[in-house]
């Protein structure tokens, strides 16, 4: 039986990143026995109650926000953290796992994306102070009862970005309390990286894994998403 992943995203082909990603899963495939399917849905299209029920059995968030459709991209994200699907969000999925984080958990409930609402007096994602396009840097791992640490198995990784927006460190102790992990940071104490408690797979990361993906080293992340989605009853 195929084993179905749904990429959550509005494909680009000018994107150097969707392409990226596209082929990091070529390679990652390889690496299983079993039949491996990847589809990228429109977030103005994606039906999650449909989706998750007959089709996929993980989510990947792809980079490249702003989505064409924000709010049907975090009710999704409402959907698979609350009832235990795989998810993996990089670059703009992590952002808008924080915001929906943010709204459902923390009680923000006007949490938002200065990308998309400059105006918003909650912008839990706001614009970094040096961007981060083409850049890339060295992350330490804070938190080593982590998924991230138990893939990595080293205190340091290497992010690659294309990205211009992070975490507002104003809520980052909202957040922490109301317990998100978070997991990974840079050498200026930036959050890179979060997880949450007793879900299979709920890993966001503002650095995006197929960009060090190579085709004799697979990024160790994408591998085990892969596994732990395809291990999903």
């Amino acid at each position: 039986m195929i084993k179905r992943i749904a990429i959550l995203g509005d494909f680009n082909p000018i994107y150097s990143t969707h392409h990226a990603l596209n082929n990091s899963l070529r390679e990652v495939i390889k690496r299983f026995d079993e039949d491996i399917q990847f589809d990228w849905i429109s977030t103005d299209i994606f039906n999650f109650k449909i989706a998750f029920n007959q089709l996929y059995c993980g989510l990947w968030i792809a980079p490249g926000s702003p989505y064409k459709d924000m709010k049907n991209v975090i009710d999704t994200i409402t959907y698979v953290r609350q009832n235990n699907i795989p998810t993996f969000g990089n670059c703009g999925g992590f952002q808008h796992m924080i915001i929906e984080y943010a709204r459902n958990i923390c009680g923000i409930f006007n949490a938002d994306h200065e990308e998309t609402n400059p105006e918003s007096k909650e912008l839990l994602i706001s614009k970094l102070s040096c961007s981060l396009i083409e850049k890339e840097e060295l992350l330490t791992i804070v938190n080593k009862d982590s998924i991230l640490f138990d893939i990595i198995r080293k205190e340091n990784l290497l992010g690659k970005y294309f990205c211009s927006y992070g975490v507002n460190e104003k809520y980052i102790s909202i957040l922490k309390d109301n317990g998100l992990k978070l997991t990974a940071i840079s050498e200026d104490g930036q959050v890179r990286a979060f997880e949450i408690e007793d879900h299979p797979f709920f890993l966001g990361t503002l650095f995006q894994p197929a960009l060090t993906s190579t085709n004799n080293h697979p990024n160790p992340l994408i591998v085990e998403f892969v596994r732990r989605s395809i291990a999903r009853k």
